[in-house]
């Protein structure tokens, strides 16, 4: 029986760090709507689907999300034109695939589902650098991995 505790401590122990490594964090920020396309309407005209492509103007480098809602989620954000700001809530939560994944889940007072499969809903982020070779400007160069800077400033945005 003494032996069984300490394995039962062992395992009790990685159950806990496993638990904590996967909670799952809530975020507010704001951002800007760069774009709001109406990607279904139902035969009355009303509004089933809709895009907003939004540009994360507090985060370091060209951070962009675009996120897809139903349609109270449209009915909601109706008043909501390009080029508003607006507040946002962000979901942060471990993936059973082993990274973090991350989604807008309110916009202003409009809640969204987030569905995790879905193809409508996508960031699109990169920090670039230009490239010089004998003082001369001959380019850039982008890297689209979640750098230190932008997790430090926006932490939803970490992988690992």
């Amino acid at each position: 029986m003494t032996r069984a505790v300490p394995m039962w401590l062992g395992i009790a122990l990685a159950a806990s760090l496993s638990l904590a490594c996967s909670r799952t964090h809530r975020y507010e920020s704001a951002v800007q709507i760069v774009r709001k396309e109406t990607v279904e309407k139902a035969p009355d005209g009303s509004t089933l689907l809709v895009d907003f492509e939004v540009e994360w103007d507090a985060c370091p480098g060209d951070q962009f999300q675009v996120i897809r809602g139903s349609k109270a989620f449209a009915e909601c954000t109706a008043s909501y034109n390009v080029g508003d700001t607006v507040p946002v809530y962000v979901r942060h939560w471990w993936d059973d695939r082993g990274f973090y994944r991350w989604d807008i889940e309110r916009m202003g007072s409009c809640w969204r589902t987030i569905e995790p499969g879905s193809a409508g809903s996508y960031e699109k982020g990169q920090e670039c650098k230009e490239v010089e070779n004998h003082d001369f400007k001959t380019g850039f160069t982008c890297s689209r991995k979640p750098f230190r800077q932008l997790v430090k400033r926006c932490p939803w945005m970490a992988r690992d």
